[in-house]
């Protein structure tokens, strides 16, 4: 969770708008969550590795859009399964019945967006990871063409 942190950049991307009148990006001021496997400056990017903990990211994968990150979601051990666990981080489970799963790798954002947790979320997809989160907990994905959205930023690239 990385509240404090949003806290910060909303009041500076308020003050920079009250300033200039411009925007920072298509995203300004958007709060958003990220996938784990996605770096975020001072933050783990895990991916539900205990060997990755406690080594922040030294790039920050979305700061040139304007989006305000204010929390990493839940991921498989590796980002290969079609459930989402880790030894790290525990259990996501479905938001609708706490007996299923959410799916995965991107369960942790499709479970947050099915409760309204969150505004937008961001994740990835090879062979189903946004797509089976979306259909097991009742929201929408997009699958952009491969590279479309930069991977530039992620864990384990």
């Amino acid at each position: 969770v990385l509240y404090e942190d949003a806290r910060k950049q909303a009041k500076e991307l308020d003050a920079d708008f009250a300033s200039t009148k411009t925007l920072r990006g298509p995203f300004h001021g958007v709060p958003v969550s990220v996938k784990d496997n996605y770096q975020i400056e001072g933050y783990d990017a895990t991916i539900g590795f205990t060997a990755w903990a406690n080594n922040p990211g030294k790039k920050d994968a979305c700061a040139s859009a304007g989006a305000i990150i204010f929390v990493k979601t839940n991921v498989p051990q590796t980002m290969l399964a079609f459930e989402c666990s880790n030894p790290l981080w525990g259990r996501t489970t479905n938001p609708w019945n706490n007996k299923y799963t959410c799916g995965g790798s991107s369960g942790g954002e499709g479970a947050l967006l099915a409760m309204d947790g969150s505004a937008l979320g961001i994740g990835s997809d090879i062979g189903g990871s946004l797509r089976i989160p979306a259909s097991y907990c009742g929201v929408y994905s997009l699958k952009p063409t491969a590279e479309r959205v930069s991977s530039i930023g992620t864990q384990g690239r």
